[in-house]
């Protein structure tokens, strides 16, 4: 329907455009038109209209839209006649042309007048789309439900009801459509409606209902002889308040006194009257209290006919005034007037009540108007609301006397002793005693008590049956235990004294703070430090003692040397030992305080092999050391985390056994044998052989001692089966061999000696003939300066062809006074030649080689290890010869 509006309103509207166009060029040309043509051809015909009729292509449209009327005059014969028209209508606009604009909606008459003929036609407007919304539920009643309603709003302000508004009010969420909603209470509200991208805001008041009755105010007061404006409030059935007008003329009625039609009552006779109030079938009663004028005579009185009071039940308490009038009544005054020495005071409803508490005798009191009075009450506990068990004493421990009460309590929290049965449930029952009323427990141990009691309140009918349940606790201080005594304790371990404490009946208390001595010294701040834990630093006897509450315990107890920190021997020096001899070391261990204590549980990282360290039956700290192998060692000693290094000697034991042995096994006569004589002790480690103390036969020749532990045999006698006995420190050796025969006897050894002797005496001599013959022949030779001077030459050319080396080895050519021969360095060994650069180096001269006078002429050896050729001058001048 929306897209069918929208698309007529286009279509109409561009028709308007359209005539508007032509209408406006139609004004540009010459003043006539088609109506003009026809009114003159009517003219000329001679006819005169007699109608006027309307018409339009709709009957109904929007507001949002225009449409076009056309009028038409006809004459009496039913032809249509020109003539001008006049157009008007009844809401709207229209112009000349018959365009006509709407603005509201609803039925809208068109008319077009030609002298005073008169054509009409009615066009429906409806509202056209909407552009706002309009709240029109705004206002209601409270606790009535009212439905909310909206209008859209074209944008000619023409309304239409919407529909699918989305309320919300003071910002909760109401509804969809029209929704209904009951307000709570009276007042102003804030509504919201929503209905696509619209939105409007409003305020909804929400008013009492219908009046239904008039409220006058409790305790009204007021003095005899004075006025008082009457004030009902006018309320609908719901108790909302409304203006008081609403309920239009008032009627009044008082029961003592006169009021007037304004509500203006005026008290005469002291007391409480009614005051009636109407108008029409509304009406209202209230109460007003007349008092005396003034206080003459005042005294506070309670308004019971009790002479006693109980507990917790309220009493109307007011002032019994007498006036100057002699007029005499009660009065309430102010709260603030009152005192009492128990109890409470309230406000009810005008009213002051004195509600009593303790039990005993009270006294009230009250100023009127500056006339005081005073009133003394007895009260008496109210009846019981409970019944309980309650220890009176003020604990409840072993060896204490407590005491448990059978006790009622009132309303107000009076107590008194009531004559119950009390049974013991757990307990024991020796310990327990009842009398009227209550019993008395005596607990020598830490238990739980039970007791139940039982109560027939024969004043409200009702029975009570409490119990008493409490754990009894321990007495004081009685005992202190500690642990420790007697303990043997490191001096490297805490003790810790773990105290406990009971009392006298050995009941266990809970921890209680002590103070600490340790052998008389003050230590509790240590000891509190440690976390209960004493810490020794020195071995040997020590009292630790506690104290609280007068109560005192003590430990004794040793402390020894603690782990060992460190080791100390009696041979810090070193330890020098035989083979198979043990030697005892004393060993102490130093703990973490410098205790010494002696060592009882020491290793070595030696190997049974070297040597073993076993304890000694001297004692405690007392170790045996016995060695094996010979040799120097570290012995090092352990025990706990200790580690403590000796330098230890093994040597020799006792010899055990001689062995000797020759360095040849084919012997012949005449050679010479070396005999090595060694001894060892039980372990094999040898042992030095005494020569003077060593005596060596030989069946084959002599034996004479050349170093250390070896002889020299010279075998003089050849055969089969020789010996060489060797006895020394009463151990004897044997060796047994054969002795070849050889040339001469064995005069000059075996017979390889003897012909390599031979042999060297044949190369001797012909070593000294071929020296003799050459001798001879070097003296008969001729030396001339050019024979000279050529083989230098030869010497020369034959040097440069060999290498570095051999050039050093062979020869050098040195210049000698202008005379140039060749000289032969003579060989030097290296260790020779370093030990005199060295020596140079330290003095800082060049050292002479052997053969050479320091400070002559001669070879030497300089820093450098080069040997150097140097003439020395007869004037002392030193020139290298090169």
């Amino acid at each position: 329907m929306k897209d069918t509006y929208d698309y007529r309103s286009f279509i109409l509207s561009f028709v308007c455009v359209l005539l508007f166009s032509f209408h406006s060029f139609s004004l540009s040309q010459p003043q006539f038109s088609w109506l003009d043509e026809e009114s003159l051809v009517s003219r000329q015909g001679g006819a005169q209209p007699v109608r006027v009729e309307l018409s339009a292509d709709l009957t109904s449209i929007t507001a949002d839209e225009v449409i076009m009327f056309t009028a038409q005059l006809y004459d009496n014969l039913n032809n249509q006649v020109s003539g001008e028209v006049v157009w008007s209508c009844s809401n709207g606009s229209i112009t000349d042309d018959g365009i006509f604009y709407p603005w509201s909606s609803g039925s809208v008459l068109i008319q077009a007048s030609h002298n005073g003929l008169v054509g009409s036609m009615n066009i429906t407007v409806t509202p056209g789309v909407g552009q706002s919304l309009r709240t029109t539920s705004l206002t209601a009643h409270a606790l009535l439900p009212v439905t909310l309603t909206a209008d859209l709003l074209d944008a000619r302000g023409n309304a239409m009801t919407a529909s699918n508004v989305v309320w919300t009010i003071d910002g909760t969420y109401i509804g969809t459509g029209e929704p209904v909603w009951t307000p709570m209470d009276t007042g102003e509200y804030s509504i919201r409606a929503r209905l696509y991208q619209m939105e409007h805001d409003d305020t909804l008041v929400v008013s009492a209902g219908v009046p239904h009755e008039f409220v006058f105010d409790q305790g009204m007061q007021v003095r005899s002889g004075s006025a008082l404006q009457m004030t009902p409030r006018l309320l609908d059935v719901n108790g909302f308040e409304m203006n008081i007008t609403t309920a239009g003329n008032r009627v009044w009625e008082v029961e003592n006194g006169s009021i007037l039609p304004s509500g203006w009552f005026t008290a005469t006779q002291p007391g409480l009257w009614a005051v009636n109030v109407s108008a029409g079938n509304i009406t209202g009663t209230g109460m007003i209290r007349v008092v005396p004028a003034d206080a003459t005579i005042s005294q506070v009185t309670v308004l019971s006919d009790s002479e006693q009071f109980t507990a917790g039940v309220a009493y109307e308490i007011a002032a019994m005034r007498t006036d100057s009038l002699g007029y005499t009544g009660t009065i309430s005054p102010p709260l603030a007037n009152f005192t009492v020495s128990s109890g409470g005071l309230s406000n009810i409803n005008g009213a002051v009540y004195w509600t009593p508490g303790a039990v005993g005798t009270h006294e009230l009191r009250v100023d009127d108007d500056g006339v005081l009075s005073t009133l003394t009450v007895d009260v008496v506990h109210g009846p019981a609301i409970d019944a309980e068990l309650i220890l009176v004493s003020s604990n409840f421990a072993a060896g204490g006397q407590s005491t448990v009460a059978f006790m009622a309590t009132d309303v107000v929290g009076n107590e008194w002793m009531v004559n119950g049965t009390m049974t013991l449930v757990n307990g024991n029952s020796s310990q327990f005693s009842v009398f009227t009323g209550y019993v008395v427990v005596t607990p020598e141990e830490s238990l739980t008590w039970r007791i139940e009691g039982n109560w027939y309140d024969v004043s409200t009918g009702t029975r009570y049956q409490p119990v008493f349940q409490l754990k009894s606790t321990p007495g004081q201080l009685a005992f202190i235990q500690l642990n420790g005594e007697g303990a043997i304790l490191p001096s490297d371990t805490p003790l810790a004294l773990n105290p406990l404490f009971f009392d006298a009946y050995s009941n266990p208390l809970e921890d209680i703070g002590l103070n600490w001595t340790v052998d008389g010294v003050d230590s509790t701040i240590d000891i509190l430090l440690s976390d209960l834990h004493w810490i020794p630093t020195t071995v040997g006897g020590h009292e630790i003692r506690a104290n609280a509450d007068g109560v005192f315990a003590t430990v004794r107890l040793t402390v020894v040397a603690g782990d060992a920190r460190n080791l100390v021997t009696n041979y810090e020096d070193g330890l020098t030992v035989q083979a198979g001899v043990a030697t005892e070391l004393f060993i102490q261990t130093i703990d973490a305080h410098g205790n010494l204590a002696p060592s009882t549980a020491v290793m070595t990282s030696l190997d049974g092999e070297f040597g073993t360290l076993t304890a000694s039956s001297s004692g405690d700290g007392y170790w045996d050391f016995a060695g094996r192998t010979k040799g120097t060692y570290s012995l090092e000693l352990m025990q706990d985390n200790a580690t403590h290094v000796l330098d230890l000697t093994v040597e020799s034991g006792a010899p055990v056994r001689i062995i000797s042995t020759m360095d040849a096994e084919n012997i012949a006569q005449g050679d010479t044998v070396l005999l090595r004589v060694q001894s060892v002790d039980v372990y094999g480690n040898s042992v030095e052989v005494i020569p003077a103390n060593t005596t060596i036969s030989c069946t084959s020749g002599s034996a004479k001692h050349v170093t250390s532990d070896t002889w020299e045999l010279d075998i003089s006698t050849s055969g089969n089966d020789r010996s060489c006995n060797v006895l020394w420190n009463g151990l004897l050796s044997q060796n047994y061999f054969d002795v070849e025969s050889v040339l001469l006897g064995g005069a000059v050894g075996s017979t390889n000696t003897a012909m390599g002797l031979g042999i060297f005496l044949l190369a001797l001599i012909l070593v000294t003939l071929v020296v003799l013959v050459r001798k001879a022949n070097q003296e008969e030779v001729e030396w001339t300066e050019d024979g000279f001077e050529d083989e230098v030459f030869e010497d020369h050319s034959s040097m440069e062809g060999d290498t570095d080396d051999d050039f050093l080895d062979n020869s050098d050519s040195v210049t000698i006074d202008g005379d140039e021969t060749t000289l032969s360095p003579p060989h030097l060994q290296d260790d020779v030649r370093t030990t005199l650069a060295k020596k140079a180096a330290e003095v800082g001269v060049m050292q002479a080689i052997s053969g050479t006078e320091q400070g002559s002429s001669g070879w030497y050896v300089d820093v450098s290890t080069e040997m150097q050729y140097w003439d020395v001058g007869s004037d002392g001048t030193w020139t290298r010869v090169e």
